[in-house]
């Protein structure tokens, strides 16, 4: 799991890839940072996505196999798709996200769950937790008032260490008190700080 962590962590650091027309920028930021690679370009069944299409074109083009396509000569043209591809990408994400975060609502609708965490980063106001039997991150937010202390890596209350990485327990619910804005609600329950985590059994399933 740790390694998981890890790479989930280093991905976020990585300069996010994009599409654009070769000659439009300088070689140096051709460059695939995610995969090492001094250059790179899709290659793989056109089925999978249109810029996959526009690489094969552009080869038949400039090969002379396929007089179908000059206009994918043209930098401009090929430039301005590139930017159409990097923003239908990027609304792809946030659709995606979108649907997760709804799913994700609605099947807790009715529940609650108590599943092990691992800690991800230490916040001024809680801890952000990564859930590894739902693939989903969220926060537990400190109650307005205590006393703590935070550095990047360490939260210290009531004499109790939270550190990154760290395997802990939360409670997973839905907190409807905005009817406008139900959100899953995440709430420590191990290790047992006073005044920051919640006492909660789960009840055996009626027979």
């Amino acid at each position: 799991m740790l390694n998981t962590l890890f790479r989930m962590l280093t991905t976020r650091c990585m300069t996010q890839a994009v599409y654009f027309s070769s000659g439009s920028l300088p070689t140096e930021q051709y460059v695939h940072f995610g995969l090492a690679a001094p250059i790179y370009t899709h290659f793989t069944s056109p089925i999978r996505r249109y810029a996959d299409i526009m690489v094969h074109r552009l080869l038949s083009a400039s090969i002379c196999a396929d007089s179908t396509f000059p206009e994918m000569l043209k930098g401009d043209l090929v430039s301005k798709i590139a930017s159409n591809l990097n923003y239908r990408h990027k609304q792809a994400q946030y659709a995606g996200r979108a649907s997760v975060s709804l799913n994700t609502l609605l099947y807790f609708k009715g529940r609650t769950e108590l599943h092990d965490g691992f800690v991800m980063g230490i916040r001024k106001n809680g801890i952000q937790v990564f859930v590894p039997a739902y693939g989903f991150e969220s926060i537990v937010v400190f109650p307005c008032g205590s006393n703590y202390q935070v550095t990047d890596d360490l939260l210290m209350a009531e004499g109790v260490e939270v550190r990154n990485f760290q395997r802990i327990t939360v409670k997973l619910s839905l907190d409807e008190t905005d009817v406008q804005h139900i959100r899953l609600d995440m709430k420590l329950v191990s290790p047992k700080i006073p005044g920051f985590s919640v006492d909660y059994i789960l009840s055996a399933p009626e027979e």
